[in-house]
């Protein structure tokens, strides 16, 4: 019988199965490094929303009544009431037409009223002569302000304090009534200072500020502070349009308002602002530190307070936004992620990078998928 002869495969046989494995191994190793090891990172940039919540607490001086999650808080009732005075700078001008203006102060030392008719003379150190413009009654022991005018027009010269003799009295009475120049006498054509109703009305304000800030003591400094002020009478030195550099303002004012600590109602107040947003958005910013409150309700008896406020904030898209569902966005390309997302009101900017560089797409799996908010 004869033997079959056994016939070895060809050697290059052997290299084509080494090579074709060697080829498939590369091109595994190739997918799995683009799906295991490929990234992108997107980098948004969000519309910003303005936000803003009403919300209202509650001011006791009674700490047992105190609850902080229902917006009751520790603070003290004010209700008092003040009088005060003080002097003011004229801010208005006008300019002079016609004659001279000037203003002296005439005093009575005498304890009787005196009596200066119209056209009184008044002399001054310097031999310049001055007339009253109009009768005067000056009460026993006081002192009351008159317009002058200058006997010759060429000879006006007359500065704040300087002292006027009274000529047609006996030297005797000349040393108990005399007069004063209450500011430099002006000629025409020169700018003088009068009394605004802007110049009134501010210095109400501003002598009703500083006497409620009697009110603040040393530890309610950083407190906040609703202090609302009510005037109860006034009374000037002088009228609208008075020619001076100076005049007095006198009230009596009322104020009833709250101290507190602020930072319990910042805290709450926040908390209604972020109550407020919806689930598929984030609070970027807030006011808190800004908020204007209004005193809506005083029972001074209980020494209890009802105030309002309102806090306003910046909204933008969440994370957890469906918008930004990465099921939504794997495997799509550059051009198809940006026109998808920049369609959304809540984005205002779409900026994408690949690992590697050369990707085109987002990749398969979504926790390759980099999301970045830019705040």
């Amino acid at each position: 019988m004869a033997h079959k002869r056994h016939i070895n495969p060809p050697l290059n046989i052997y290299r084509k199965i080494a090579l074709s494995f060697i080829i498939l191994t590369i091109i595994l190793i190739g997918v799995i490094f683009y799906f295991t090891l490929s990234y992108s990172y997107i980098s948004i940039t969000p519309k910003e929303e303005a936000v803003n919540s009403d919300f209202n607490f509650i001011i006791v001086e009674d700490d047992k009544a105190v609850n902080s999650e229902e917006g009751i808080f520790i603070g003290k009732i004010i209700n008092e009431t003040f009088e005060g005075e003080k002097e003011f700078a004229a801010t208005g001008a006008k300019q002079l037409v016609g004659e001279m203006a000037g203003t002296v102060e005439i005093f009575n030392k005498l304890s009787v009223n005196q009596s200066l008719i119209i056209n009184t003379r008044l002399l001054s150190p310097e031999g310049i002569l001055f007339r009253l413009k109009n009768r005067v009654d000056v009460p026993a022991g006081k002192s009351i302000k008159t317009d002058v005018y200058p006997d010759d027009l060429s000879k006006t010269v007359a500065t704040a304090g300087t002292k006027f003799t009274l000529p047609g009295l006996s030297p005797n009475l000349q040393q108990l009534i005399y007069a004063a120049a209450v500011n430099d006498f002006k000629v025409a054509g020169q700018e003088v200072k009068v009394i605004s109703a802007e110049d009134l009305d501010n210095s109400v304000n501003s002598l009703g500020d500083e006497l409620a800030q009697q009110l603040i003591k040393d530890e309610d400094v950083n407190k906040a502070k609703i202090l609302n002020k009510e005037i109860l009478s006034k009374e000037f030195s002088n009228k609208v349009d008075d020619q001076t550099d100076k005049f007095t303002t006198k009230i009596s004012i009322k104020v009833i308002g709250v101290i507190f600590d602020e930072q319990p109602a910042k805290d709450y107040a926040k908390k209604i602002l972020g109550a407020s947003i919806p689930a598929d958005k984030q609070l970027m910013a807030n006011n808190s530190d800004k908020m204007v409150y209004q005193l809506d309700n005083t029972d001074l008896v209980n020494k209890i307070a009802q105030i309002k406020g309102n806090i306003k904030g910046i909204m933008i898209i969440s994370e957890n936004s469906q918008i930004l569902d990465k099921d939504k966005l794997s495997r799509l390309s550059s051009d198809e992620l940006k026109a998808y997302l920049e369609n959304f009101n809540e984005i205002e900017k779409v900026e994408i990078k690949y690992f590697p560089s050369w990707m085109k797409k987002m990749p398969f799996f979504k926790d390759h998928i980099i999301i970045q908010l830019i705040k």
